[in-house]
């Protein structure tokens, strides 16, 4: 997903000067591309390159790119490039669905599992709600499932797949070539992976990954684009085996990455061009501006703290409570839990609703509940949570007290517990499961007067009150 904003035109006529002037320098080598009929070299072969029909100035451009580019026999890679027709949205409409290929609905929540947004303050927040692609998603992903049809039945053992609209670093040689050698020594003269990304964005707060090399790691998710990319044959069928492909095909291969062996190389050295106008239309935006992702086409900024407070959660004490005051503090509520009562500054704070608050969560609170009236008038716009284990018994324990109020009523092992808290409180659920905290029984809060009359007076420690000082040493030559 590419959400850069097009260049005005001033910037744009610097930067494609910028592009051009490139490719009057030296040409650059990359060695980990080799002939298919050497035998005794293991590389990349053949390079295939999405374009539409109706865009070949586009195909002129990426020509001309990897005509800058040389092989290993010192050949330069547009000789080896293949121009793949793609789909298109716009004059191939009726081409789109029927396919079993393709699942063009999603979810917000496989979205967040590739970009979680911890900061989002959405307004009404639903992760099953299903997504439906864009045409122009489904024919993008129609053009990369089909390659991959044709790389699954041919004799290469590794092919670089492009969209048109990429440049090349200066440096794309030398980090390809290094990474395929690291490669090659780790699996044995032939590298192992499945999928190797040479153009990628990472999400916003970054990807989960591991580092297998000084060049190359393996992400766990958090990878945008497909613009570049190195497929080998076996991981070509492999994901063929995985079809069909549910979402944009750049996010649903980010939930594959568990069944293969992804790499990536540690940084992008295949960058999108910013002086052309994407022509894709990106179905999840309506939904991220809906719950306050982004806002006119640029990512928004949030408050680090939830901003529904304060929170009170009641029921039966157990594991179920102190679980619940775990999920709170994961997210960045000040939870204070099983207690008896609180100090009497707290309380009376509390009750007359006042801000100058130590918390803003109290999970089973005891010296609370006789309060609960109280607090729905104090705090009109609280939240509440009432815990029990079948449900018809949480009334009887606010016994009317909460009528009017938020409530959020969890019975017995509610399913999807992240979901029900976080649509309550507005905020967007953690990667981590919910928590399961052993429950120690409720502490008893005790208020302990300090007895000047018994500490002991404070003792100096004997210390050396004398600057260190290093004096610098000279040492002059021929002395």
């Amino acid at each position: 997903m590419n959400l850069s904003k097009p260049l005005r035109m001033v910037s744009r006529l610097l930067y494609s000067l910028f592009l051009q002037g490139r490719l009057h320098l030296q040409r650059q080598q990359c060695l980990a591309f080799v002939s298919h009929s050497d035998v005794r070299q293991t590389g990349i072969d053949p390079i295939f390159v999405i374009n539409l029909d109706r865009q070949p100035d586009r195909w002129t451009a990426i020509y001309r790119e990897l005509g800058h580019i040389m092989d290993a026999a010192g050949n330069p890679l547009s000789e080896r490039a293949i121009r793949y027709s793609a789909c298109d949205a716009l004059t191939n409409p009726d081409e789109l669905f029927g396919t079993a290929d393709i699942t063009p609905y999603y979810t917000l929540g496989d979205q967040l599992f590739v970009e979680p947004q911890p900061d989002a303050v959405p307004d009404a927040f639903d992760l099953e709600r299903p997504i439906r692609m864009s045409d122009a998603e489904v024919a993008i992903a129609r053009s990369h499932i089909d390659i991959w049809k044709t790389i699954a039945t041919s004799d290469a053992s590794y092919t670089l797949v492009l969209e048109d609209d990429v440049w090349f670093g200066h440096d794309f040689g030398q980090l390809v070539d290094q990474a395929w050698s690291e490669m090659k020594v780790a699996n044995c003269a032939r590298p192992a992976f499945d999928m190797l990304y040479l153009s990628y964005q990472e999400v916003r707060h970054g990807a989960p990954k591991e580092f297998v090399s000084k060049t190359v790691f393996r992400p766990e998710r958090g990878l945008w684009y497909l613009s570049g990319y190195v497929l080998s044959k076996k991981g070509a069928l492999l994901l063929l085996e995985l079809l069909p492909c549910r979402g944009p095909v750049d996010l649903w291969i980010n939930h594959m990455f568990r069944e293969m062996d992804v790499r990536a190389l540690r940084r992008s050295v295949i960058s999108q061009r910013l002086d052309l106008s994407s022509t894709n239309s990106y179905s999840i935006l309506p939904t991220l501006s809906r719950i306050g992702i982004i806002d006119g086409g640029n990512t928004a900024l949030f408050q680090r703290r939830p901003t529904c407070s304060p929170v009170f959660a009641f029921g039966a004490s157990g594991f179920r409570m102190s679980s619940l005051a775990m999920a709170l503090l994961m997210l960045g509520y000040r939870c204070c839990s099983d207690f008896d009562r609180i100090p009497e500054c707290e309380l009376d704070s509390l009750l007359n609703g006042r801000t100058d608050r130590v918390f803003d969560a109290y999970v089973n609170i005891e010296s609370l509940v006789p309060h609960a009236r109280v607090l729905t008038q104090r705090f009109p716009h609280a939240k509440f949570i009432v815990i029990d284990e079948v449900a018809g018994a949480a009334e009887a324990l606010d016994g009317g007290a909460l009528e009017g109020a938020d409530v959020l009523r969890l019975y017995g092992e509610t399913p999807n517990t992240w979901r029900g808290l976080c649509e309550h409180l507005k905020v967007a659920p953690p990667i981590a499961p919910y928590p399961s905290v052993r429950y120690f029984g409720q502490r008893r809060y005790r208020s302990a007067s300090v007895d000047e009359l018994t500490t002991r007076p404070a003792k100096q420690l004997r210390h050396d009150q004398s600057p260190w000082i290093v004096e610098r040493a000279i040492v002059k030559s021929g002395v």
